[in-house]
């Protein structure tokens, strides 16, 4: 039931869409590794879906202020070669020719992986959770 209230919260802000955007890159914003993100934007605001090579992940996006080439937010998802358990970063990405338009994009961002810790042999049951940090590197149709 939360997850419904949390969906409608997020998508009634976007009554004003103004198109879907698709664009590929690396990192976790891509499922971890290469992929494809589908995005649903407003002039300030996307909700992303992704899926990679290695994972996938949901997350959004708005800029704060008058320059729309700086944009904040955040990804969850999950990969398999360091974040099986899942993963959370608060995302920050420079958008080289804007935030609605076609063109490069690079990002960084900082949160935590929770991965299954192996021992000798195999995994022992226990979740690693650590600090780590991302890079995207990508290009918007």
């Amino acid at each position: 039931m939360r997850l419904v209230a949390l969906a409608l919260a997020l998508f009634s802000g976007l009554s004003a869409a103004q198109e879907y955007e698709t664009s590929v890159g690396f990192g976790h914003q891509y499922g971890g590794a290469l992929g494809a993100k589908l995005a649903y934007t407003t002039d300030s605001t996307k909700v992303f879906g992704s899926i990679g090579l290695i994972g996938a992940a949901a997350g959004f996006q708005s800029v704060l202020g008058e320059d729309t080439r700086h944009a904040f937010g955040m990804v969850v998802g999950s990969e398999v070669s360091q974040s099986e358990d899942g993963f959370f970063f608060v995302t920050y990405d420079y958008h080289f020719d804007g935030f609605m338009q076609k063109g490069w994009l690079l990002g960084t961002g900082v949160g935590v992986t929770r991965q299954d810790e192996s021992g000798l042999f195999g995994d022992t049951g226990d979740v690693e959770t650590s600090m780590a940090m991302t890079l995207t590197l990508a290009y918007k149709f």
